[in-house]
């Protein structure tokens, strides 16, 4: 009889298990927890999963892991890009869409321990998908407006300076490839600069 209610009591515990939550991160007014850190994690790997994600499993995240820091970056640019397609009125997202990325959110944590214990409310779910959803138009809107040509000279530049690299390999081979890379490479550079500008601008706070 003493093992059975032992049994019974470790089972409500384990059920009633909640995830403790603590301030991570601030934009402006707004507190962003670890809990919401974990709640978008597992939005984002949902909606838009890594090419070496298995299947029917959650990205799941812990306050003092090895990756939660990054985490917590990402969503703090999140935020902010949001707001700043909110400021800019752009980068909406329709109903239809919203209940389809939501509806997917659904199946995929349906039953799922680690999702239960977060106990997103509906809410929640809503707003940061939402929030997901705004930044990544706004950012694709920023990107294509951000994006460089590269002239032959800047390509033949980079192709002198790198000799050694390519070896026997002829400029007019590998020209497209260089102004590929410079490309890409000018990008990310000016989208660093455009976050560093949106974090002094809101005033973002990272506490980890």
């Amino acid at each position: 009889m003493r093992i059975l209610i032992l049994s019974l009591f470790m089972t409500f515990q384990a059920s009633a298990a909640t995830v403790v939550s603590e301030t991570v991160g601030q934009v402006g007014d707004y507190v962003i927890t670890s809990r919401e850190v974990q709640i978008t994690s597992v939005i984002d790997a949902v909606l838009f999963p890594p090419k070496d994600a298995k299947k029917n499993t959650l990205q799941e995240t812990s306050p003092g892991s090895k990756e939660f820091r990054s985490h917590v970056t990402a969503v703090l640019l999140e935020a902010v890009v949001a707001m700043e397609a909110e400021a800019f009125n752009v980068g909406t997202v329709s109903d239809a869409e919203l209940n389809e990325a939501v509806g997917k959110i659904e199946r995929a944590t349906a039953g799922k321990t680690y999702w239960s214990q977060l106990q997103p409310t509906t809410v929640e779910v809503n707003k940061f998908t939402t929030r997901k959803l705004v930044a990544k138009s706004f950012i694709k809107f920023k990107t294509s407006s951000m994006a460089g040509i590269v002239s032959d000279i800047d390509a033949f530049a980079y192709y002198e300076k790198n000799k050694a690299k390519f070896g026997s390999t002829s400029f007019a081979s590998i020209k497209d490839n260089i102004k590929s890379f410079l490309a890409q490479q000018q990008l990310e550079e000016r989208l660093r600069s455009w976050f560093e500008v949106m974090k002094r601008k809101y005033k973002v706070r990272n506490f980890l």
